[in-house]
């Protein structure tokens, strides 16, 4: 397999992966709210836990991450706990990732950001929102996944627009229920 082969492999395995993790978070979804923290199974989030991550919001517009799967590590170029999630970021980049946090932190709603290195396109970021425990600091879980080659601290930037969706009804939500309408004229004999 070339290398270019690879490279398309592994990033629509990281599309794939988001994706996933994004259908396990609306699965635990209820009435239109986050789920919490606690509910989160990190063995559920499969393929994705070596890029995921859970930040705390400090300030507006900035959040550090509490909890930083290896691929973080690795791109941050030593542990990554405890560092902003803007450090994984081109100075470029930083003031888009701040109005994503803010409008992630504020409407509670899931998004998907296409990102690149150098010009390419080289990874995704997913932010979903947690439910809010009483006295702690807003929080939201995610993944940061790409097809670089792990070796050297990297910093991304967007690439293209980023997807914004409110929750949804989890699939096994009940089915709205059906009207029965009775049809009470006699079947018509036909000619």
């Amino acid at each position: 397999m070339t290398m270019r082969n690879e490279q398309s492999r592994t990033a629509s395995d990281a599309a794939s992966r988001i994706a996933q993790f994004e259908t396990y978070w609306r699965g635990l979804v209820r009435h239109g709210r986050p789920p919490a923290r606690g509910r989160i199974e990190p063995g559920r989030i499969g393929d994705a836990l070596p890029g995921a991550f859970v930040i705390d919001r400090v300030a507006p517009g900035q959040a550090r991450l509490r909890i930083a799967g290896q691929s973080l590590c690795d791109l941050a170029g030593g542990e990554a706990r405890g560092l902003p999630l803007s450090r994984l970021f081109t100075a470029r980049a930083q003031a888009r990732l701040a109005d994503l946090l803010e409008h992630g932190f504020g409407a509670k709603v899931p998004l998907q950001a296409r990102l690149q290195v150098q010009g390419r396109a080289a990874g995704w970021l997913l932010l979903l929102p947690l439910r809010p425990e009483p006295g702690a600091a807003p929080q939201m879980i995610g993944a940061l996944l790409h097809d670089l080659l792990p070796g050297r601290a990297r910093r991304f930037g967007f690439a293209g627009p980023v997807r914004i969706g409110a929750p949804t009804a989890p699939a096994h939500a009940p089915t709205p229920r059906l009207r029965l309408v009775v049809d009470n004229d006699p079947p018509q004999p036909v000619a």
